[in-house]
């Protein structure tokens, strides 16, 4: 009743659905994110140390490196003087290099969970008698 040609073609299409299904799934379940002010998130562009006034933050980050065993990039540290007020505050810059490291699984994502920096120049970093500065990025709970 079928031909053969009728049946080739419905096999190919549910194959080809099931491969492509089978490519995405494992592309996204591959991904390994990072813990930005709670969030998980893919390769950010910016990090935030302090999430409540995001005073110290990592910007304009360009990735050279993404995986299990970490992340290494260029990016901009800044850093709000908060003087007189932090509103009125002014923030000073400084190209630095971010890693990052200590992967966990949450929410059953592999997740890298700390963040370090270190001036491209290795002077201090501004604000600070170091030209390097590190913190936990975790998720609470």
């Amino acid at each position: 009743m079928y031909s053969r040609g009728w049946i080739v073609v419905v096999a190919t299409i549910i194959g080809l659905g099931f491969g492509g299904y089978t490519f995405v799934h494992r592309a996204v379940t591959s991904h390994v994110y990072v813990t930005n002010c709670g969030l998980q998130d893919y390769k950010p562009n910016s990090i935030i140390k302090f999430c409540a006034d995001a005073g110290v933050t990592i910007g304009g980050i360009e990735w050279d490196t993404w995986g299990k065993d970490g992340a290494e990039g260029k990016g901009v540290y800044r850093i709000n003087d908060c003087k007189p007020t932090c509103v009125a505050g002014k923030f000073h810059d400084a190209n630095v290099i971010v890693t990052l490291s200590k992967i966990k699984t949450i929410n059953g994502k592999p997740t890298l969970t700390f963040v370090s920096i270190t001036t491209n120049d290795k002077k201090n970093l501004p604000l600070s008698d170091s030209s390097i500065d590190a913190w936990p990025m975790e998720l609470a709970g």
